[in-house]
């Protein structure tokens, strides 16, 4: 009984692992599909579809286009004839030029198949948030204050657990948390006024902020943690609305992660591909809203990343083709093969950097318990 629990525990983790996987090779497939798809309503040949990486397991030509299932579930490409892409093997049909070929059709035709794959990893998101508020949302944080930290301001000026925040200067939250937050952190030690609702009435209590430091910045401080409750289920109007505001939100919050990127401690904020596989084996784990709502944000992130200006991301592409109608000629295909290359390497540098980090940080807990056990 003693070897057969942590075998179960093993197999129950690789399971998990296992739906991640699937989950993320799911929006691999779509974001490819959603190329595809362009591709065939403007009449480029595909000569292959690759989903994944490595040796070929599985293959199956239908109609014109010869789909491959590779061993290694990470990444996948379309072939389009005309189109030739560094790092994606044999290109039989990347130079042909005849009218089902990608390069002779216009430019707005070239800038929505590139575009494809962005817009169907938008799609996938807005239809897994409506999916979730239809199903009700899973456990969210609310503005009722759970507990609060011994010393803190919360503390000092009198709140009180189960009062509801309404209220951060006068300007109503709506009881949304996230915008609670947003008012006051920005407010390190300044005096703010927070409206509670306690025993049916609204009481409102000025208190100074304390601080706190995080990822480098100095933000304020409440010291209280909130209540999670599961939301009900919507009506399919209401679960629309709120599912498209869901999206938008994160999108608008992706979008700002560049800022981020940007300062000094950017790059430690970043999560790679054994990041991303463990994320999602733990929204696994929480059940299949929590993993929806997690693909979803990953399917969101993977659509901001294919906007940058980088020659092996969709935005690297529209950018070449957009200066290629603009000059009136292509760019010189050395002159890609060589950008190409050093974008790779750059790329390759920060994965491998990322998975170390990545995996130093899941194998830490593991090594704390083995030395535990290794001291007695």
């Amino acid at each position: 009984m003693m070897i057969l629990k942590p075998l179960l525990l093993a197999w129950h983790n690789i399971f998990l692992l296992l739906i991640g996987l699937a989950g993320l090779t799911l929006l691999v497939v779509l974001h490819e599909f959603g190329h595809f798809l362009f591709c065939k309503i403007f009449n480029i040949h595909t000569p292959s579809f690759s989903i994944g990486m490595g040796p070929v397991l599985v293959s199956k030509k239908i109609g014109h286009t010869l789909f491959k299932l590779c061993a290694i579930p990470l990444g996948g490409y379309v072939e389009m004839a005309g189109a030739a892409e560094v790092g994606q093997g044999d290109q039989l049909e990347a130079h042909n030029t005849d009218r089902h070929s990608f390069v002779s059709k216009p430019y707005w035709q070239k800038f929505l198949v590139m575009s494809g794959g962005i817009l169907a990893n938008l799609l996938f998101a807005y239809s897994a948030f409506i999916i979730v508020c239809m199903a009700g949302f899973p456990k969210q944080p609310v503005p009722v204050i759970r507990t609060i930290v011994a010393e803190s301001a919360a503390a000092r000026y009198g709140l009180q657990e189960r009062d509801t925040i309404v209220a951060i200067n006068n300007i109503t939250i709506d009881r949304d948390v996230e915008r609670l937050v947003n008012l006051y952190q920005p407010l390190p030690n300044r005096e703010i006024i927070v409206s509670v609702e306690r025993n049916g009435q609204v009481v409102d209590i000025p208190l100074t902020l304390d601080e706190k430091q995080v990822a480098g910045k100095i933000i304020g401080s409440l010291g209280i943690e909130f209540d999670c409750v599961e939301l009900p289920a919507q009506s399919f109007v209401s679960a629309i609305k709120h599912g498209i505001a869901k999206t938008n939100k994160n999108i608008l919050a992706t979008l700002g992660v560049f800022k981020i990127l940007a300062t000094k401690d950017g790059i430690n904020n970043l999560v790679g591909p054994i990041g991303i596989i463990s994320l999602a084996s733990q929204g696994a784990a929480q059940g299949i809203k929590v993993l929806l709502l997690l693909l979803a944000i990953i399917s969101i992130n993977l659509a901001v990343l294919n906007l940058l200006p980088l020659p092996i991301l969709d935005g690297g592409q529209i950018l070449f083709y957009t200066i290629e109608a603009i000059i009136g000629r292509p760019l010189s295909p050395r002159i890609r093969e060589y950008i190409h290359i050093a974008t790779w390497l750059m790329l390759l540098t920060l994965f491998i950097y990322l998975s170390t980090k990545d995996l130093a940080r899941i194998a830490w807990p593991y090594l704390q318990s083995l030395a535990k056990l290794i001291g007695r």
